[in-house]
């Protein structure tokens, strides 16, 4: 869910789907096998197309002040906790813990010189509310792996 942050910033569509590209990119070196053959990727959707009561926001942390730094610290401690707990997640909470392992694995200084990406889920109606018109939502592409047909 929403940790206790401020109201999320609408942005232009066109925006998103630069930002979505940018963690796709990333995302996309991650290999088939941490994805345990599940690939997982970002698109920008219109809150009315989604058929679910959670979106996929995306908050950024701050690495160049010691609050940002405690906040990333946090947040990779969520990361760990949901991974031991994830037999206890709903769908939603699954795909955004698979993709915010990704963008913590891979994602560098070169990819996030000032702050790191964090994948929340919100109610629609927050982020409506907000005036957000937009919001993250996601795709899976099943691919074939040798542990995985052996399992």
């Amino acid at each position: 869910m929403s940790p206790a942050a401020a109201t999320p910033t609408p942005y232009a569509r066109a925006e998103l789907e630069q930002v979505a590209d940018r963690l796709n990119r990333v995302l996309a070196r991650y290999s088939d096998k941490d994805w345990a053959y599940s690939r997982i990727s970002l698109e920008i959707k219109g809150l009315q197309e989604i058929d679910a009561p959670y979106v996929l926001w995306l908050e950024w942390l701050p690495t160049t002040t010691p609050e940002g730094r405690r906040a990333v610290e946090d947040y990779r401690a969520e990361v760990t906790w949901g991974e031991r707990h994830s037999a206890e997640l709903g769908i939603l909470e699954v795909i955004s813990l698979r993709l915010n392992r990704a963008l913590l694995a891979l994602g560098g200084e070169a990819d996030f010189p000032d702050a790191r990406p964090a994948l929340r889920l919100f109610k629609k109606t927050e982020l409506a509310a907000a005036g957000v018109a937009d919001a993250f939502w996601y795709r899976v592409r099943e691919v074939q792996g040798e542990e995985f047909d052996n399992r």
